[in-house]
């Protein structure tokens, strides 16, 4: 095993140090690592009121009820998750201008204009005490600003900045100022009609968008991703197909989860209640995929099951900035919440990490399932909390079966086992 990994990590190496030079992937690297900080401090706000808070299932409801002090925690997401994706246009737009030798205010800020500009400006909603909705207009929704409008903002930033630059090398394209005007201000006119340009074939894109189709760009997104996958129910190879699509999106900077769950919900939510009755009449227990089900195998650590990765990580990893990252990293992956380390390495947009990150769930969830098929453990009948660490989930979904903690235990063993030779690969690759 030994020979097998370190084999497939002098293959990977080479792979992972041409990647890692590259311009724009390096740009979305490092533009997550500036924002890590904001990212940690909103999961470990997640973890307080989820596992502290919750009047449902926090540790302290028996002991009295403080709930109201959520708050405190949504204000904080709010500043920092809730607008995740403005900050990665500025601070991806900035890093690709610097790699060219440019200076990256202005892209930046360009990058924000143009998230912008892909955003549905009209929301529907309804008003308290009706049940009416009404549309509102001039108002962006916390939903595409937060880590589900990652992926537009990768796209704003990287296509963006790439015409604007384009366009600002041209000399006819600049309005020259005369020397006597202050530096700072002769440039903001210079990239004036660049910026002109640029902004305006972003919304004449979405315009078309809207005109063809009927819809925003989000939405649009959305459809093309969701579309293939409505027919696909609780089957084995069904959910094996979702596991895989919603880990490979998590790869590219789209919140996986959130994009399948309005496909996955309804129909994982019915079978574990059909599951819960069956236990409470005394009949034989029905499905075998269910919402726990997945959640308890298949997030071991959040997604990608990166558990795996911080503790192979914490094995083999010779890069200290990995290191410190995975020990700020292992307490909210112990409770499934993935961002500290999907964004602080980061995992997303990383050529080598994004194969074990669709791997590893899959295997997983292959595993899980022929085990539960073959009655070597009980099938869920509990419908616990995703923020319950791993093994414990496993333990109380399942009704207290013993066998079940045991595998995932050893579902979080195979986990670090494939992921080693990757991280193995990634040590020969130094962050410049």
């Amino acid at each position: 095993m030994n020979n097998f990994t370190e084999k497939l990590a002098e293959i990977l190496s080479p792979i992972a140090a041409k990647f890692s030079g590259q311009r724009h992937l390096s740009a979305v690297r490092d533009g997550f690592i500036v924002a890590m900080p904001l990212i940690i401090v909103a999961s470990f706000f997640v973890l307080i009121n989820n596992v502290g808070l919750d009047p449902d299932s926090g540790i302290f409801k028996s002991i009295a009820d403080l709930s109201q002090f959520q708050e405190i925690g949504n204000i904080v997401f709010d500043a920092t998750l809730g607008i995740i994706s403005i900050l990665i246009a500025f601070t991806v737009s900035y890093n690709l201008a610097e790699s060219r030798d440019r200076d990256g205010v202005i892209p930046g800020v360009i990058g924000i204009a143009l998230l912008f500009t892909l955003f549905p400006s009209i929301e529907s909603v309804v008003p308290i005490g009706t049940d009416k909705a009404v549309e509102v207009t001039g108002v962006f929704s916390s939903v595409n600003t937060s880590a589900t409008g990652l992926f537009m903002a990768i796209i704003a930033a990287l296509l963006g900045t790439e015409l604007y630059l384009f366009l600002s090398k041209s000399d006819k394209l600049n309005i020259k100022m005369p020397n006597s005007v202050p530096p700072m201000v002769a440039k903001s006119f210079s990239s004036l009609i660049p910026s002109l340009i640029t902004l305006t074939v972003f919304a004449v894109v979405v315009f078309t968008i809207d005109l063809l189709f009927g819809m925003s760009f989000p939405d649009l997104i959305t459809t093309l991703i969701q579309a293939p996958l409505t027919s696909v129910t609780t089957s084995f190879f069904g959910i094996l197909l979702i596991t895989f699509i919603q880990n490979l999106l998590w790869g590219f900077g789209i919140h996986g989860a959130n994009i399948t769950a309005p496909i996955l919900e309804p129909t994982l939510l019915a079978s574990i209640q059909e599951n819960i009755t069956a236990s409470q009449l005394g009949q034989e227990i029905p499905n075998i995929i269910t919402k726990p089900f997945v959640d308890v195998y298949t997030l071991l650590g959040g997604g990608g099951c990166l558990i795996g990765l911080v503790i192979a990580i914490f094995i083999v990893s010779k890069r200290k900035e990995y290191k410190e990252v995975a020990k700020i990293g292992i307490i909210p992956s112990s409770f499934n919440i993935a961002e500290p380390v999907m964004f602080g390495l980061p995992v997303v947009m990383n050529p080598v990490l994004i194969i074990p990150l669709v791997i590893v769930p899959a295997v997983n969830l292959t595993i899980a399932y022929l085990a539960t098929a073959i009655g070597l453990v009980s099938k869920t009948v509990v419908m616990v909390p995703w923020t319950t660490p791993p093994v414990i989930s496993a333990f109380l979904a399942t009704g207290g079966d013993w066998r079940a903690a045991v595998l995932s235990v050893f579902l979080i063993a195979i986990s670090v086992v494939i992921y080693i030779p990757f991280v193995m690969a990634l040590n020969k690759v130094s962050l410049k």
